[in-house]
């Protein structure tokens, strides 16, 4: 860690503010002592250990936002959370938390996310009661992939007694993006018969505007998303419950996110000379034309498509032959049931669902990495899986007990059936073409599609066979609290986790690239442990230190294209990968000071990584491939508080210090020891003041946002190219209650304008590959919400 003289002024000015202000567990509420003068923030109840539970009594870091909160701060994703919270990171939308990357992808899958007790990753905050983030490994109660921590959304459930439509409508402008970004949400609840029966419904749908525009093609990218969620609770008895769940979400997109400031130096071109006696009738000559040294690729390939001359920012322009596009849909069936009751023993929790995902998608980089943009060619990837999770969880009711305990178990299996269209590679049709790709590639492309396929343009397949994976697995956590009379109380809890993994993978691929058969399976078994001690002094109070364990499951490898086997990291591949593992040490301090008008959240921690499983790219032949390899650490601490200033003013601060490094060298991805981690900013801080006023007579808010990030590397043989700088925005919003059921609300994101990249990363290692792209995404420029709730009751 940095001694203090060496930290720049904001950062300290962020710890100065640690001392002026005190962890956030950001749902706040008026509440009054007996004299109604006295505004308090209200007690938040979790149930991250799988019980009902205030945030001092749980030993472990958690963050958790309301419903009100969601809406309140206009938080349309999970993702726009996860921006405020300490020791998080999320490059480019996946949360990483506590510095667990482990590789040169912003996806590591190292935090799982559930909504409702059923592993999904959706994150639409529409009709959501509350979120609640848990961090470190949590691989007891919540499994595989938890090795960072773990998500939890908990949606709003149908209410028995009382009829509800509610509905919002927002539309907003982002500078220099044309276009407005929409989103418009509804919902009903109805009683169907008196406490018994009730039906929820909730659906959104988002129109998003891309920054990026395509300057030969003409497309601003965008995206569509939508879902439709029902849910049927029937109250069978006072103390059994019964709900029934379907979700139906759609995404779609074209265009990309993602912009490319390389500056290739050259393009390559061709001509063609006619002659019927050369294949397909032409003679070949590829040859190169320079660009000025500074030009971008826009400049050098030059636009032509009529958007070129709408005064797009240079820095929104790209150029690509082709704009890529997906299309994906889930159907979600889920089943919950809980009886508070068995034998005057224990409650029983299930929570079981069906889900089947299918996405078809179009790779248009291909174009440039296989054809250096002298001709289209192209990958269609189709994605169909179903999966199946079942959990069943028993708890002891006698919450007067001193001994507490959790038993269950769990079952999850993913399955891809057969799919001769897993992914197909095309080329244009035409003699011009065929002649291009016959010289370029050296193989006749046109000629396999047809002996092969019965398709000239289709020159490559990769059929999947079978691809599956099984988890099985057994959990236990006991928690025994001793009374200590005057003293408080103190809590020793342990859990574990006994899991089965199998996985098998088989896939045939044949065509220009390579011609093989691959058929692999494999299985695994452990034990994952969990150990706490938490000494309460009063039940505003607790000191606790925790041990847990986590992993991600391991897997097999795809078949190894023939265009890879010259890659210099193509000797590290080996079929099958195993689970990582990870071990968390932490110490935190909870509590609710001043008459519980202040609340804070303080944790240091360390994190030993072994077997790290990480995704490599082969950036010669544009492939990844999945392998495990060295070991690292991560260090540092969160602090986070709420604070009611007056009674109408409350502020939330959260920062925290991350120092993760490789240990152990993993040629893979060119990790020494020595090494930063990627994808983590050392620091980060969020800092929120929200005022409460009048307005023409009715209540109203003014909220002022302050987010800064450090700066960090996305790929460990670093380039220019791979450094994000540090950054800080500010947000600013208001909201007046227009009638009870009405209230009116203006968001302004990035409020001076700020010009910053959020991510950076060059494509290859190699500067001099003209080819490869500089990926780099924008903070949004000033962008400027209205909204609009309304609620009938």
């Amino acid at each position: 860690m940095k001694p203090l003289g060496k930290i720049p002024f904001a950062k300290s000015t962020i710890c100065l503010s640690m001392l002026a202000a005190s962890s956030s567990f950001y749902a706040t509420a008026e509440t009054q002592s007996d004299d109604g003068a006295n505004e308090q923030i209200e007690k938040i109840t979790v149930t991250s250990r799988r019980k009902e539970e205030t945030i001092i009594e749980i030993p472990m870091q958690v963050s958790t936002i309301s419903s009100m909160d969601i809406a309140d701060r206009n938080l349309v994703s999970a993702e726009d959370f996860y921006r405020t919270l300490a020791g998080a990171a999320s490059p480019r939308g996946q949360l990483i938390l506590r510095g667990l990357s482990g590789g040169n992808t912003a996806f590591p899958d190292t935090t799982s996310v559930f909504v409702d007790d059923v592993p999904f990753t959706f994150e639409n905050l529409n009709d959501v009661e509350r979120v609640e983030v848990l961090r470190g490994p949590q691989g007891t109660l919540y499994g595989s992939n938890a090795i960072g921590g773990t998500v939890r959304i908990i949606t709003k459930k149908p209410v028995l007694d009382e009829f509800e439509f509610f509905a919002s409508t927002q539309i907003g402008s982002e500078k220099d993006v044309d276009g407005l970004h929409r989103n418009i949400s509804m919902g009903v609840n109805i009683p169907l018969v008196d406490d018994t029966l009730a039906l929820r419904v909730s659906g959104n749908t988002e129109h998003e505007r891309y920054q990026m525009v395509n300057m030969n093609t003409g497309v601003q990218g965008n995206a569509d998303r939508g879902f439709i969620r029902g849910q049927l609770l029937w109250q069978v008895d006072p103390e059994t419950s019964v709900t029934l769940g379907y979700a139906h979400t759609t995404f779609s997109d074209t265009g990309t996110t993602t912009g490319d400031r390389s500056t290739p130096g050259y393009y390559w071109d061709y001509s063609l000379t006619a002659n019927e006696e050369a294949d397909y009738g032409y003679d070949v000559d590829f040859f190169k034309v320079s660009c000025p040294e500074t030009a971008e690729r826009p400049q050098c390939n030059a636009g032509s498509a009529p958007i070129a001359n709408k005064g797009v920012p240079q820095k929104y322009q790209i150029w690509d032959l082709m704009d890529p596009w997906s299309d994906a849909t889930n159907d979600l069936f889920t089943i919950n049931i809980q009886d508070d009751n068995i034998f005057d023993i224990a409650s029983l929790t299930y929570a079981g669902s069906h889900r089947t995902y299918e996405e078809d998608s179009i790779q248009t980089s291909w174009s440039r990495l296989d054809a250096s943009d002298m001709f289209r060619t192209w990958i269609i990837d189709h994605r169909k899986y179903e999966r199946v999770t079942h959990q069943l969880r028993f708890q002891n009711i006698d919450i007067n007990s001193p001994l507490s305990w959790t038993i269950g178990a769990y079952y999850d299996e993913v399955e891809y059936g057969f799919d001769p269209n897993y992914q197909n590679q095309y080329h244009e049709k035409g003699d011009k073409v065929s002649a291009l790709a016959l010289n370029w590639w050296g193989a006749d492309a046109t000629q396999i599609g047809i002996d092969t396929f019965g398709n000239p343009q289709n020159n490559w397949n990769l059929t999947n066979i079978r691809d599956y994976t099984e988890e099985l697995a057994f959990f236990a956590d006991v928690a025994y609290e001793f009374d200590l009379g005057d003293s408080g109380s103190l809590e020793v809890n342990g859990g574990v986790r006994r899991f089965e993994l199998k996985d098998g993978s088989h896939y045939t691929q044949e065509g220009i690239w390579a011609t093989s058969e691959d058929n692999l399976s494999g299985e695994e078994s452990g034990n994952r442990y969990k150990f706490s001690v938490s000494y309460r002094p009063t039940e505003e109070m607790s000191v606790y230190g925790l041990y847990s364990e986590g992993y991600r499951p391991g897997g097999n490898n795809g078949p190894l294209a023939a265009s890879c086997e010259a890659d210099p990291l193509a000797k590290n591949r080996k079929d099958r990968y195993t689970s990582d593992a990870i071990e968390n040490y932490e110490l935190g301090f909870k509590a609710s000071v001043l008459d519980r008008k202040v609340d804070f959240s303080a944790a240091v921690y360390r994190i030993d990584w072994t077997d790290i499983k990480t995704s490599v790219y082969m950036d010669t032949c544009g492939f990844s491939y999945t392998a495990n390899g060295g070991e690292a650490k991560s260090e540092g601490f969160e602090f986070e508080s709420t604070a009611r200033l007056t009674d109408d003013l409350t502020m939330s601060f959260n920062t925290s210090y991350t120092s993760s490094e490789i240990t152990q060298d993993n040629e893979s991805i060119s990790a020494s020891a020595g090494d930063k981690m990627t994808m983590v900013p050392e620091w980060n801080a969020y800092l929120a003041l929200d005022q409460n006023i009048q307005l023409f007579g009715k209540d109203a808010y003014i909220r002022g946002e302050y987010s800064f990030y450090d700066e960090y590397k996305t790929h460990f043989n670093v380039r220019d190219e791979d450094k994000t700088p540090a950054y800080s925005v500010f947000n600013v919003s208001g909201r007046i209650q227009l009638s009870d059921s009405l209230k009116l609300s203006v968001f302004v994101n990035n409020l001076f304008d700020k010009e910053t990249a959020t991510y950076m990363r060059a494509r290859s290692r190699n500067a001099n590959n003209s080819a490869a792209q500089e990926y780099i995404n924008y903070l949004n420029g000033r962008t400027i919400s209205l909204r609009v709730d309304y609620t009938f009751f």
